[in-house]
């Protein structure tokens, strides 16, 4: 793939395609720009918004984070880690790939908001209670097909499109008993952890993120970005 987009980018975009900055258009096409009207906007810097933390959100905040970067394998997302049999050291190194990338969208869900973390949370909770269960029926299937689409829609945080790719029916099919025994016990460690992260976030009954923003918009309607103090 790197290979591919490398060949792209000196066999055919740098050809075609042509890239200019704001300011490079603005000072280099002035004269063309007032002759049709245009302008571009004013843009004002954004104005940091600080929130606090409740000294029980901080802590759950906190020991979450350390799950999900210390303890939580994302075992479900790099099967081949633990398969027995022959395989591509390419497809491997994909689902390790695979692996720590999800780990940063679980992060970065969290640090984003509360509720959308949550959410994730839920769809990682199905996502392993499917996989756990067709362990035990004697099956784990893994997408190799859609790996490319799958860290384009990660670029866009598109939890449900990866899943989805991840359970397509053409995905292939393997036997579990090809698979040591690591395999269903690191999946079974993280089903739990999740458990443990689920459970502690129902105790978490606000988003201070999201209430320091609407207080904002309810003062003066001006959009700002927040920051976790």
């Amino acid at each position: 793939m790197q290979e591919n987009a490398k060949l792209t980018r000196e066999q055919v975009l740098k050809h075609l395609m042509i890239r200019r900055t704001r300011n490079e258009i603005a000072t280099y096409y002035a004269d063309d720009l007032e002759l049709q009207g245009l302008r571009f906007p004013d843009v004002t810097d954004p104005q940091p918004l600080f929130y606090k933390f409740s000294s029980s959100e901080n802590d759950i905040f906190n020991s979450t984070i350390a799950m999900l970067t210390q303890k939580f394998t994302y075992a479900r997302y790099k099967p081949l880690i633990y398969y027995e049999g022959q395989r591509e050291q390419r497809e491997v190194q994909s689902q390790q790939n695979l692996a720590k990338f999800m780990k940063i969208l679980m992060i970065k869900r969290l640090e984003s908001s509360f509720y959308a973390f949550n959410l994730t949370l839920e769809r990682f909770i199905r996502s392993y209670d499917r996989v756990i269960e067709e362990f035990h029926k004697g099956q784990v299937y893994i997408s190799k097909k859609h790996i490319g689409k799958i860290f384009d829609l990660l670029d866009t945080d598109d939890q449900e499109g990866i899943d989805l790719l991840l359970e397509a029916d053409k995905a292939e099919r393997l036997s579990a008993k090809s698979f040591n025994a690591d395999f269903i016990r690191d999946l079974e460690i993280d089903r739990k952890l999740l458990a443990t992260i689920q459970e502690r976030w129902k105790r978490i009954k606000r988003d201070p993120k999201w209430e320091a923003f609407r207080e904002v918009l309810q003062k003066n309607g001006r959009c700002h970005w927040a920051s976790r103090k």
